[in-house]
């Protein structure tokens, strides 16, 4: 069994906050809110595995977004209309040094209504940390946007020493989740560095790519280049 990271944070619906404690196996994410389990690859989709376990009273404070399965009859119901908030420990390198040191990510990940036709009608990531006093923060809908603000105000100076700042992690050019769905082209590295344009960059897109969280770290880490791949 992998072991799993733990963040401390809290939640937060119409009924109140509450702390929590979400784990994190780096394909999946668990966590127990008033006694219920959930677990998902990412915030937008976290559900009960099993409904039958808990009490009316215990699920009805949560707010579910149904959302039918491709190609199946199942229907999943995912948690919505709330919003989590989570410190995650990440290292990062300071260039002018060459030295690294852990910084706390402080991420709010707010979870809108259910829209009528299934899925979540807005998510909004707002990402912040502090180094050496200074506040860094992004926002956007997606965990890359939020990254990318605070990257541009690192000016060179700092960089994340993750998937996102990795020079193999990258997006597929057919759109992404707001979390967890980057692309790690280590196993085919030298073909992914000479890519010069988008065609070639899809034609990457085989079974020697894995799916890696922004926040994950393996020791195949670079340093990104600017202009690598298709995130540029």
């Amino acid at each position: 069994m992998t072991e799993r990271t733990k963040y401390s944070g809290t939640y937060t619906d119409n009924s109140g906050t509450t702390a929590v404690i979400v784990e994190n196996d780096f394909k999946n994410l668990y966590t127990e809110i008033y006694g219920v389990k959930f677990s998902g690859s990412e915030f937008s989709d976290l559900s009960v595995d099993d409904k039958s376990k808990y009490t009316e009273q215990q699920l009805q404070r949560f707010t579910w977004s149904k959302t039918s399965v491709y190609n199946s009859e199942t229907v999943r119901e995912e948690l919505c209309n709330c919003t989590f908030e989570i410190l995650i420990s990440q290292l990062i390198i300071d260039k002018t040094t060459d030295t690294e040191f852990y910084s706390d990510l402080k991420i709010e990940y707010i979870l809108g209504n259910a829209e009528p036709d299934g899925g979540i009608e807005e998510e909004k990531i707002s990402i912040s940390l502090t180094i050496e006093g200074k506040l860094y923060t992004g926002t956007g809908d997606l965990t890359e946007t939020a990254l990318d603000d605070i990257y541009s105000q690192f000016g060179g100076k700092y960089y994340f020493k993750n998937c996102y700042g990795c020079m193999y992690g990258d997006y597929s050019v057919y759109g992404q989740s707001g979390f967890g769905t980057m692309l790690c082209f280590a196993a085919p590295k030298e073909k992914y560095k000479k890519v010069t344009n988008k065609q070639e960059y899809m034609d990457l897109e085989t079974d020697e790519t894995t799916t890696v969280q922004e926040i994950y770290c393996c020791n195949q880490y670079e340093v990104r280049r600017a202009g690598a791949g298709y995130r540029g």
